[in-house]
């Protein structure tokens, strides 16, 4: 099996931990990654009965081209550390790390996965993580840090509802659907610090199930901002997410055409150029060079 990093994350769905019902229909899905759920979608009384549910799905079921995590609880509780030893022997993709207050929490998730790789014969390194970076308001506060704590992280998104509760906010979209300035900040923080380090920024869940014009909007909006996919809680949502987060064969043509021409014109020393009416240089090779390699080109 290839490595999650070498997979592409336009989509991941979450999938509550214990219910065979909605796993069995995830399996059918065309999500690039299932996010086995142990936290938020599982009752407190449910967990330790839970995570070898969730295990014996690893083990126990094809998952195709979808990639395998699973949602830990936080790793500063009680329930974090035995999540990850009582799955890892399932050997899923990654962990998806909820709750993160600063890079120490990402530090010791990995250095829990250093050793429980060494333990179950994994290859060292090759359990990835996925932060949800954030959902309190140390981890929005600290969020460079935690995103360059550990070359096991492929990808961090953000989360409102939890740093809306932790911060008493009433709301946070206006009335036009739009996120106020705290969510729109974390927004923002999560592309920046995802891109400073190298990683995927996906966008977070779009709560309206029903809404799937406004999921568009809101994909359209993310990738316009540099996300490179989207976590969904409902399998409509996910073919909306595949297709924007998808480049059109058209922009993968045009693109190629860019780079061409870029190549053209740098066996002739010129690095600035008019192409298609417009002035193109550096940063506009970059950007075509970043959309053909989200496409796999």
């Amino acid at each position: 099996m290839s490595g999650p990093g070498a997979r592409r994350l336009r989509s991941m769905h979450f999938v509550p931990g214990g219910n065979d019902r909605m796993f069995a229909k995830a399996l059918t899905l065309p999500a690039d990654g299932l996010i086995l759920d142990l936290e938020d979608s599982v009752p407190p009384d449910r967990k330790a009965a839970t995570r070898p549910h969730v295990a014996g799905w690893l083990a126990n079921h094809d998952f195709g081209p979808r990639g395998r995590w699973v949602r830990m609880n936080p790793i500063w509780g009680p329930l974090g550390r035995q999540d990850v030893e009582e799955t890892i022997p399932a050997r899923p993709d990654g962990y998806v790390v909820p709750k993160p207050r600063h890079a120490g929490d990402v530090r010791e998730v990995a250095q829990l996965l250093d050793k429980l790789e060494q333990r179950h014969g994994i290859p060292n390194g090759t359990t990835r993580l996925k932060l949800i970076a954030t959902e309190t308001p140390e981890g929005l506060l600290n969020i460079r840090e935690m995103t360059a704590a550990s070359p096991r992280i492929v990808a961090i998104s953000w989360g409102v509802e939890d740093l809306g509760a932790a911060l008493g906010l009433t709301r946070v979209r206006d009335d036009a659907g739009r996120y106020l300035d705290i969510p729109r900040y974390a927004r923002v923080m999560c592309v920046i610090a995802a891109v400073a380090a190298g990683v995927e920024p996906l966008d977070s869940v779009y709560t309206d199930i029903a809404d799937l014009d406004g999921l568009r909007r809101e994909c359209e909006e993310a990738l316009a901002m540099g996300f490179t996919g989207k976590t969904s809680i409902h399998p409509s949502q996910i073919p909306v997410i595949n297709e924007v987060f998808t480049p059109s064969a058209a922009e993968l043509a045009a693109a190629r055409e860019l780079v061409a021409a870029f190549e053209e014109h740098a066996r002739r020393g010129v690095y600035a150029f008019t192409f298609k009416g417009r002035m193109v240089d550096a940063p506009h090779l970059a950007n075509a060079r970043k959309l053909l390699a989200r496409a796999g080109a």
